[in-house]
C-alpha cells in the first residue's frame, strides 16, 4: 500500500517547484502547522483512499487536501494557483497522475486560507 508514502511524494513535487519553493520555503506540514510558523505555509493531510481492482486491473487513488494560509489574500491565491500548476497532471516512481478535483477558500482567525483538493492515482 504506497498510499501511506504518499506525503512526501507530493511534498517532494512542491518543493521542486521554483515558485512553491520561494513563496513558502521549508514551510510545508503533515497535518498542522507548528505554533510557531509565520506566514505563508502549506499544510497537507490524506483524505481519502479508495482501492479499485479486478482480474486484470489494479489502482490506488488517494485524495490530498493541501491548505495553503497567509496573512494576505493575494499571496494565498498566488501560492494556491503555483500548487496546482506544480501538482496538477505530474507523475513520479509511484504516482501515475494527479488531478485537481475541488478547490475553496475561507477566512479564519486572521488567515486567508485556500483549499486544494487531488485526487492522486498511484502506480
Amino acid at each position: 500500500m504506497k498510499n501511506f508514502t504518499i506525503g512526501s511524494e507530493i511534498v517532494t513535487l512542491l518543493n521542486t517547484n521554483r515558485a512553491v519553493h520561494t513563496a513558502v520555503r521549508d514551510k510545508i506540514f503533515p497535518l498542522v502547522a507548528s505554533t510557531s510558523t509565520t506566514f505563508p505555509f502549506i499544510v497537507y493531510r490524506r483524505s481519502y483512499y479508495k482501492p479499485a481492482s479486478n482480474k486484470d486491473y489494479e489502482n490506488e487513488k488517494v485524495g490530498i487536501e493541501i491548505i495553503v494560509a497567509s496573512n494576505k489574500y493575494s499571496d494565498s491565491v498566488t501560492i494556491a494557483n503555483s500548487v496546482a500548476d506544480a501538482l496538477n497532471h505530474q507523475s513520479t516512481a509511484v504516482i501515475e497522475d494527479i488531478n485537481v478535483t475541488n478547490t475553496n477558500e475561507d477566512y479564519l482567525e486572521d488567515t486567508y486560507i485556500q483549499r486544494l483538493f487531488f485526487e492522486v492515482e498511484i502506480k
